[in-house]
């Protein structure tokens, strides 16, 4: 009978070198989605903006790249709010509210916020990239 140790052994190296190679090309992904991100997102102060990032987790089963924001109003801007919400899941009439101080100061009326979806366009626009990158040809 043979000694297979070598051969095993090769074979869970060449296995983490893939896995790794795998990983970092992801994170070159994200990082492809997360710069059109910021170049696409609209700019009150920058808070937004500068609050894109991206993570990449990688597990037995998958590796996977999540680029986002961890703001509370990201989703608000990103889909919309009232009437101009993404799938029709905002409000459906008009509101006010009051800002206490600063530029926007005072009573506003709203029908809500059209969206602005600057990481899906950030991922459409270069889904022929990514696709590159994830296959290894970049």
């Amino acid at each position: 009978m043979s000694d297979n140790r070598g051969f095993e052994a090769s074979i869970d190296h060449a296995t983490l070198e893939i896995i790794q190679r795998v990983t970092q090309n992801m994170d070159k992904a994200c990082l492809v989605v997360e710069r059109s991100g910021k170049q696409n997102c609209p700019v009150n102060f920058g808070a937004l903006r500068a609050d894109i990032h991206h993570e990449v987790t990688t597990t037995a089963s998958e590796i996977v790249g999540v680029v986002g924001n961890s703001l509370d109003y990201a989703p608000m801007v990103h889909e919309g709010t009232g009437i101009y919400a993404k799938n029709g899941r905002g409000r459906k009439t008009p509101w006010k509210f009051k800002v206490a101080a600063g530029k926007y100061k005072g009573w506003h009326t709203t029908k809500g916020q059209k969206p602005q979806p600057y990481l899906e366009d950030a991922k459409q626009q270069n889904l022929s990239k990514i696709r590159g990158i994830l296959a290894g040809e970049s």
